[in-house]
């Protein structure tokens, strides 16, 4: 995995890692073929993730983890920091490997998630 100095692209595809072709421990199903941001859909059992909840795991950059809006959700509980191992680290940690964003089932089936292609 890439480590990614964006959210958008990944809040823009969260609700695909609820799609029909997502993979437990597969890369995120988007919503455009050519954008496959680096990430990983993790089912369930992250510590920290709300049960029916699924996350998307992802290595930050430092100016990810300084941008403001990234730590307010961080303090609302839709973002957990891990360390290498996945266990869950504080919000004040200095040395993150993974963050992870929650994401609630969304009300209706995604649709137009594209799957990773296989090679």
């Amino acid at each position: 995995m890439a480590p990614s100095a964006s959210l958008e692209a990944i809040d823009s595809a969260a609700d695909c890692a609820f799609a029909p072709n997502a993979r437990h421990l597969g890369p995120l199903p988007v919503r455009r073929a050519w954008s496959r941001p680096a990430v990983v859909v993790v089912f369930g059992g992250l510590a920290g993730v709300p049960e029916g909840e699924r996350a998307i795991l992802l290595r930050p950059t430092r100016e990810l983890l300084a941008r403001h809006a990234v730590r307010e959700r961080i303090q609302a509980g839709r973002l957990s920091l891990h360390d290498h191992d996945l266990k869950t680290l504080p919000e004040t940690a200095q040395e993150i490997a993974f963050m992870a964003l929650h994401v609630a089932r969304p009300e209706a089936r995604p649709e137009g998630c594209v799957a990773p292609a296989l090679n």
